[in-house]
């Protein structure tokens, strides 16, 4: 695994004088040992490698140099693809650096039924797994001139939501050239193998981690004791073994990151822990204009910045998915400039942004999972070395610490050994479902065109997946598709039908669509809750969180309401939970679109600004979806219904606010205060100058007034 300790400067390197120069203004002058390794296996001639290395090991670096000295070679354009948005407009700001050279850098994510043709201007394109899958799917020009793809982050094909996507791109990708990065991949070997790649594994990180489980002491109160993975060991005095080793860890100017298993815990632990910040030496007046910064973020609930205010006026703060992504922002931010000192977060932050701290504690290795007796499961190693892989900062700390803390000391020998002695769990195809696989193979037509069985079943077999279960699955997914209209057969030639192609091309679960379809043709026109209730059902539906007194309240809910459902209530348990789940979302969207302040639907459904966010996204994806599933398959009865649905839940307004909205610089709150002032429309606007300026404020005013005007002008 671990390879000779070399560095290379990089005047050594073969690439143009500009390039060097924008490695020097970054402050680099030599090659650290997983990037020299990296050079000498081929990087700069085009080798096709894997490499995984540890979080903060430059592997940006490594891509960086890989895609420039490929389009400087051979031309054409590079992509780069990162599991999340947050990473994505981190590369896209780095690569940024390399338009001095020429090299036109862009970035793309989110809306997933475009082919995205202002692309064929760009060389390095930064997006997502995701994106890049549905861009396929649409067979823009500009995708045939990728020659280079690099696969960021790949250890997410062992999860099981998004596992499935990136295996899929990597298919594809590897028929070009490629590069494959991870912090962690136990059979890295078998992988390269699989990505006909070369491995390229180190263990090099920049600033050494040293590894340790914390325990109480059974005859001492208030008294732990920490075994290193070195054997030696420490003593910690305080309340509470976090606490503890947080002020420990500030007492020495560290930052720390502590993760918890749930919102509640993360919340609770912030603020136990703020009540011992008075003897840290802090940044007061930082802090000050940190928490102003929040007055100045529209997005979140008030609650939520009053609650983080108090918070961060100690120092510290909690994350989590819950908060809007402002706010989360503004938080991350405020801790790279070390103004935070600690950040209590759920487990989402470790596979996030660059955010590395002196000490890393886990104080979970536990985590709720309905689907178990008991509820709890332990967490995969990979979560363990994805947290501790945080510690440490390049430039601040001489070591890194990722502490466990456990409940005693038998537990503390078995957790040493689980988590700290052994690899990490090996990557597996996640396509070994039903609801994945025929995904999987809907894509696959839509992004190849037409093929025969064998041709479509050559590519299965690239996947991961043991060729013995792509048989299983390959025959049960084209009956399931042929069966339900998906794909049509003619001769031994597998073609999508027109409704097939949009599906693909929407990017929604063929289970998603086939629900939807039957929703729709089994009825007439029906109410605002009911279309929003069918959406939420689907396996696309975003999921929240129902508590037993509010499945009651539900349950009510549905009894008493003035409107047929799209869909029977289930018997089933699973289905019956979800059911009810659907419905919490469709009354979280119907408050939305009647204009419901945001505060009031954050408090009534117990929900953070984040939920609110991701539930309206995705519903806003969802209603566009279904407003152009009707439209395939001619159902006059909805499809104007769904179109307007579609617009109002996009900006949360009713109806009478639709031609406003269009205004960039309009959101909800500034549309109703124009209409309630008898600014109703477009023209009113344009007419009315001086009243729109004095309602919203003469800069801003005069911007909508230009923009109502050019608008007009295009619609006429």
């Amino acid at each position: 695994m671990s390879v000779e300790l070399e560095w290379m400067l990089i005047d050594d390197l073969q690439l143009p004088k500009e390039a060097i120069e924008i490695l020097r203004n970054r402050g680099i002058s030599k090659l650290n040992p997983p990037q020299t390794e990296a050079v000498k296996k081929g990087l700069l001639d085009g080798n096709r490698l894997l490499l995984t290395s540890p979080t903060g090991s430059g592997k940006t670096l490594i891509a960086e140099l890989g895609m420039i000295s490929f389009l400087l070679k051979k031309g054409g354009k590079a992509v780069y693809v990162t599991p999340l948005r947050a990473l994505t407009n981190e590369k896209y700001t780095t690569f940024k650096d390399w338009e001095k050279i020429g090299f036109k850098v862009a970035m793309t994510s989110g809306d997933y039924d475009t082919d995205d043709a202002w692309l064929k201007n760009y060389d390095i394109i930064v997006t997502t797994y995701e994106k890049l899958d549905s861009l396929w799917r649409h067979r823009p020009n500009w995708l045939n001139e990728v020659n280079y793809f690099v696969l960021d982050e790949l250890h997410y094909l062992n999860d099981p939501e998004r596992g499935p996507v990136v295996e899929s791109v990597a298919i594809r990708a590897k028929r070009k050239n490629l590069l494959a990065l991870s912090a962690t991949i136990s059979n890295y070997k078998q992988i390269g193998k699989w990505l006909n790649a070369e491995a390229v594994a180190t263990n090099w990180r920049p600033v050494p981690l040293i590894e340790g489980v914390m325990y109480p002491e059974k005859k001492k109160k208030k008294e732990y004791t920490v075994i290193f993975k070195d054997n030696t060991t420490k003593k910690v005095i305080g309340d509470d073994p976090i606490i503890a080793y947080t002020l420990d860890s500030l007492s020495r100017n560290g930052q720390v990151l502590v993760f918890r298993n749930s919102r509640r815990m993360a919340e609770s632990t912030a603020y136990k822990i703020a009540n011992y910040m008075n003897f840290i030496n802090l940044d007061e007046k930082g802090l000050a204009e940190v928490v102003k910064q929040l007055d100045d973020i529209e997005e979140g609930g008030s609650n939520e910045k009053e609650e983080l205010k108090s918070l961060i006026s100690k120092g510290i703060a909690y994350h989590h998915a819950g908060l809007s992504k402002s706010l989360r922002d503004v938080i991350e931010e405020a801790f790279r400039q070390r103004k935070i000192k600690v950040i209590v977060a759920t487990p989402t932050l470790a596979a996030g942004v660059n955010l590395p701290a002196r000490t890393v504690i886990i104080g979970d290795i536990y985590r709720f999972n309905k689907r178990i007796a008991g509820f709890q499961e332990e967490i995969p190693v990979m979560e363990y070395k994805q947290m501790s892989g945080r510690a440490g900062r390049p430039g601040y700390d001489d070591i890194g610490e990722a502490i466990i803390i456990v409940r005693d000391k038998e537990n503390a020998d078995r957790v040493f050994k689980k988590y700290i002695l052994s690899s990490v769990e090996p990557i597996e195809s996640k396509l070994g479902s039903e609801r994945a696989f025929y995904t999987f193979l809907l894509g696959l037509l839509s992004a190849e065109g037409d093929m025969s069985e064998k041709e479509l079943a050559k590519f299965a077999y690239e996947s991961l997946l043991p060729r013995s279960l792509v048989d299983i699955y390959f025959d049960r997914a084209i009956n399931w598709l042929t069966d339900h209209s998906f794909i049509k057969e003619q001769g031994d030639i597998l073609t999508l039908t027109n409704f097939g192609k949009r599906v693909a091309d929407l990017y929604i679960n063929p289970f998603t669509a086939d629900i939807v379809r039957k929703g729709l043709e089994d009825h007439k026109s029906a109410c605002d809750i009911a279309y929003f209730h069918l959406l939420a059902y689907t396996p696309d539906g975003p999921l929240v969180s129902v508590s037993s007194n509010e499945e009651e309240e539900l349950t009510e809910i549905v009894e008493d309401l003035d409107c047929e459902l799209l869909i029977d209530e289930p018997y089933e348990e699973d289905e019956q939970s979800l059911y009810i789940n659907a419905l919490k979302v469709a009354l979280i969207i119907k408050d939305w679109i009647e204009e419901v302040d945001e505060d009031t639907i954050l408090g009534k459904y117990n929900i953070g600004s984040g939920d609110l966010r991701n539930i309206v996204e995705t519903m806003d994806w969802l209603t566009y979806s279904a407003y152009q599933l009707s439209k395939e398959l001619k159902l006059e009865d909805h499809y104007d219904k769904l179109r307007i649905l579609n617009s109002r839940v996009k900006d949360g307004i009713k109806e009478e606010l639709l031609e406003l909205v269009q205004i960039s610089g309009i959101g909800r709150k500034r549309a109703r205060l124009l209409y309630n002032n008898g600014i109703k429309g477009l023209g009113d606007v344009i007419m009315n100058p001086e009243k729109v300026k004095s309602l919203l404020g003469s800069k801003l005013g005069e911007k909508v007034v230009q923009e109502a005007a050019r608008l007009l002008n295009r619609f006429h």
